[in-house]
């Protein structure tokens, strides 16, 4: 029950843990929901798994990332979809997404973006494995009407995510 309240709340479809967990979320840049653990990557902690599983709740929360409702026993932390303008997690929008380019530079830091951030925790051999994935969806605030923008993870926000995790935890 608890895991769809979580799929619920964040607008996704999730598995059960014994299974690899499905996280789709659908965004207004799309017209198919968004399968984020296709997108995920994967990295090693040297720490337990719930040693890193509350060093994520923080590091979101260090970045400025909202923590929706989490799956403890799943091992899934995952952000609401939230609104950002400019930066995120201390850096231009642009470190974090590409949403191409304008006639005034890069799109990511012009738009206002819908950001989704999922991390996943497991127990692996030698640690845990951690798992990460983002999206966003950018909308132009100009006051022209245009299509959302797709965008993608530059890898920058789920750097920022690990570092912290590894900092945190010392693995």
């Amino acid at each position: 029950m608890r895991g769809l309240r979580l799929a619920a709340l964040l607008g996704v479809l999730a598995i059960p843990a014994s299974a690899r967990a499905q996280v789709r979320i659908t965004m207004a840049a799309w017209k198919e929901p968004v399968l984020l653990d296709t997108m995920r990557q994967d990295h090693v902690v040297h720490a337990r798994a719930d040693s890193v599983y509350l060093a994520v709740m923080r590091a979101f929360d260090d970045l400025g990332i909202p923590v929706g409702r989490t799956d403890a026993k799943g091992g899934i932390i995952g952000s609401e979809r939230f609104e950002r303008q400019r930066v995120l997690a201390g850096s231009p929008m642009a470190k974090s997404f590409d949403c191409g380019e304008g006639p005034s530079g890069a799109v990511a830091n012009l738009f206002r973006l819908e950001v989704a951030v999922v991390a996943w925790v497991a127990p692996s051999d030698g640690g845990t494995k951690l798992g990460l994935a983002t999206v966003a969806s950018g909308r132009d605030v100009s006051g022209v009407f245009r299509n959302p923008k797709e965008c993608a993870s530059t890898g920058g926000l789920e750097l920022k995510i690990l570092d912290r995790v590894k900092r945190l935890t010392g693995g």
